[in-house]
């Protein structure tokens, strides 16, 4: 952690426990009307307090009433017999610090306000918030609110809350998962969705304004809770950073975990946060640097919150990589992998005595790769030998089983083989189970046990994104060889460069030269110039210090081409002088044949950092301009491409034109495919100051089995 997150700040969670342990409470703005219209406000509350069965003292602050729906009701917070521990605060904005006047009299220290009208209703909102708070503050009152929805603990029936996911539907289960959000009307709809999946929840705070008790007060006091596993953060703004820090220190410290859904992280979501809990513009972007140094789960839907929340903690902070999967169906193999593999997961080839072990038990495989596709032949006797084989062995740190739908009546199987292997080998299985609402009651067992389900195939990408992390595994990268896979026949070089310049496409001029002629060329070029490797067998040039570029005087060509003499230790080794292009942006061209698919190419960002860059479209050729402009808007680095800071658009024209004259000489010579990197492309054109040419003989297609 960095000194930047050291803090002495101390949250307060002895003060969140009184608000969510309370052993009286009074609820100040109680409607004595039984319409169901007026059932909001302080009657919820009452209402809720009731079905859940809160067993504290419950008092309601009526002007003239003596009792509500058989409540002792008072005129005021005076007339009590008892100071409440908790004062609920449900009048219109305009009262409110009249009420916390009263609270101040009596000695009562905690209001939740339910009121909104306040910071979320502009200047004069402002106004009257700050004067409620400065008020509190001088009389020792700890305020939740305004504008909070109210405070939930399941356990002890506390539904000191107006939200009617209460009362709407089947009674909330008690959980593990403490529920935290800044907006009352996200938080509940994440409660709801979870109780309707059979997801159990522990509390609900609804933090409001939070002007007073923070997020890291009730953070820091679900650490301390034993029942309490996951805190379950929708977030739209961090108010001190150093206390968050504090508290999220807390719980990881416990061995809990903190799931958050930031919200108001890009420039258009902060707007909106702005208006509604007075986010700073420009902070949202530091708020997730933040949350990621604190290794929080990072989710980007509010629903993973509590998918991923029912799922049983790891042993260890940073969840695993290297995984395993055991499929029955080929099709759900193929979507499983291919939403892991984008999210960064591996699949490391399977141990010697696993094979062996899989051997034994499939009846004919010429190969036993991972992922393992067994086939519907397997379900349901042999299933569950397979995963646990392939979970026992010691590169697997997790195991994927994806399911298809659950008309064949193996659910039951499939889930008492899943728990099994979890609980022999401990390790996490991720399930995907891609059905109906016939397994619903499966996937409630699994998670009831703490296993992550995953609903559809893109449900699972994302939610192990966010288990992950954005953070990348980074594999050395081979050592340049030369030569691509499969025995291809590459072209560089000089030659690469006089084919294309002899079709008419714009190359940097260039002469071919020995050592002794190299500064001459230059001259008669024109500096500044390049000096790079002729020979057509090197595609790694600048990896292996083979390329001089800038250079202005003969001197300097002469220095370089005897310095990279000295690293080619070749007898008469030539060399291409080229002219130097000093303007534009730096881009790669790809023409390359996929047999009956047809002829398509690549463009991108180019230069020696492509393989970082990974910022290639594909648009098949020949290509109109509509198209390619498409296939351009959608790089990452488009903004380059199309005016940046002033500089003009660079000539898309050239660019396409560029890409359907190399299709042309790809087809014309027989070729698998070409490589221009880089092309140098401003507004008035382009120019192509490196390529390569493969011929290689027609790749065979490997086909997975799809057996279902």
């Amino acid at each position: 952690m960095t000194e930047a997150l050291a803090t002495t700040a101390r949250p307060r969670a002895d003060v969140a426990k009184r608000f969510l342990e309370p052993a009286s409470v009074a609820i100040v703005g109680v409607s004595t009307s039984i319409g169901t219209a007026y059932k909001a406000g302080g009657r919820a509350v009452l209402e809720h307090l009731k079905v859940y069965g809160y067993t504290g003292e419950v008092a309601v602050i009526h002007p003239t009433a003596t009792s509500v729906d058989g409540v002792p009701a008072f005129p005021s917070l005076r007339d009590l017999p008892t100071v409440p521990d908790v004062v609920v605060i449900a009048v219109p904005a305009a009262a409110v610090q009249a009420v916390l006047a009263e609270c101040a009299e009596v000695g009562a220290r905690q209001a939740l306000i339910l009121t909104a009208g306040f910071a979320d209703m502009g200047v004069a909102g402002h106004e009257l918030e700050r004067s409620l708070l400065d008020f509190a503050r001088d009389n020792a009152i700890r305020i939740v609110g305004p504008n909070s929805t109210g405070l939930v603990n399941v356990r002890t029936g506390l539904a000191m809350s107006m939200t009617s996911v209460l009362t709407e539907g089947v009674p909330i289960a008690a959980g593990g998962i403490a529920v935290i959000a800044q907006s009352g009307a996200i938080g509940s709809t994440v409660v709801e969705r979870a109780r309707d999946a059979g997801v159990g929840i522990s509390h609900i705070v609804s933090t409001g304004n939070q002007r007073d008790m923070d997020i890291p007060d009730f953070v820091s006091y679900f650490a301390g809770l034993p029942e309490v596993h996951t805190v379950a953060l929708y977030l739209e703004s961090i108010r001190d950073g150093r206390r968050f820090a504090a508290a999220v220190r807390e719980l990881h410290a416990a061995g809990k975990r903190l799931i958050t859904y930031l919200g108001g992280r890009t420039a258009a979501g902060e707007q909106a946060a702005a208006s509604h809990t007075g986010k700073i513009i420009g902070r949202g972007a530091l708020e997730l640097a933040l949350l990621r140094a604190l290794d929080v789960t990072v989710v980007d839907d509010p629903d993973d919150l509590w998918v991923l929340g029912a799922m049983s903690a790891p042993r260890h902070r940073q969840f695993p990589r290297r995984w395993g999967m055991v499929a029955y169906s080929g099709g759900m193999a193929v979507l499983a992998t291919e939403q892991l593999a984008s999210a960064g997961v591996a699949f490391p080839p399977l141990g010697g005595s696993t094979i062996e072990r899989l051997k034994e038990l499939l009846p004919s495989f010429a190969a036993i790769p991972n992922p393992l596709d067994v086939g519907p032949g397997s379900m349901p006797a042999q299933f569950g030998g397979y995963l646990a084989a392939v979970a026992a062995d010691p590169a697997i740190e997790a195991v994927c089983v994806p399911l298809p739908m659950g008309a064949r009546g193996w659910n039951a199987q499939s889930v008492a083989d899943i728990l099994a292997v979890g609980h022999d080998t401990g390790k996490p299985c991720i399930v995907l189970w891609y059905g109906g609402r016939a397994v619903d009651p499966y996937i409630k067992e699994l998670r009831a046990a703490g296993v992550l389900v995953a609903q559809s195939p893109s449900d699972l990408g994302r939610l192990v994104r966010a288990l992950l992390g954005p953070e990348r595994v980074l594999e050395p990268d081979p050592a340049p060889d030369g030569e691509p896979a499969g025995h291809a026949i590459t072209v560089g070089g000089a030659q690469a460069l006089h084919l294309l310049a002899d079709y008419g496409l714009d190359v940097a001029p260039m002469t071919l030269c020995d050592s002794s002629s190299a500064p001459r060329a230059a001259e008669e070029l024109g500096y500044p110039v390049v000096v790079k490797s002729a020979d057509e067998d090197i595609t790694h040039r600048t990896e292996l210090g083979l390329v001089a570029i800038n250079l202005s005087n003969a001197d300097q060509v002469g220095q370089a081409v005897a310095r990279m003499a000295a690293r080619r230790e070749v007898p008469d080794p030539t060399w291409l002088v080229q002219k130097m292009v000093t303007a534009g942006v730096e881009l790669i061209l790809t023409v390359r044949t996929a047999d009956d698919l047809g002829v398509f190419g690549t463009v991108g960002i180019g230069g020696a950092a492509v393989e970082v860059h990974r910022d290639v479209e594909h648009v098949p050729l020949p290509c109109d301009p509509d198209t390619l402009h498409k296939a351009l808007t959608r790089l990452r680095l488009a903004e380059l491409l199309f005016g940046f800071r002033g500089s003009e658009p660079v000539d898309e024209s050239w660019i396409g034109d560029t890409l359907n004259r190399m299709a042309a000489l790809l087809t014309e010579q027989g070729l698998a495919e070409i490589e221009v990197n880089p092309a140098i492309v401003d507004k008035s054109g382009g120019t192509i100051v490196d390529a390569l040419c493969v011929r290689t003989p027609t790749p065979t297609l490997v086909r997975l089995p799809n057996s279902e």
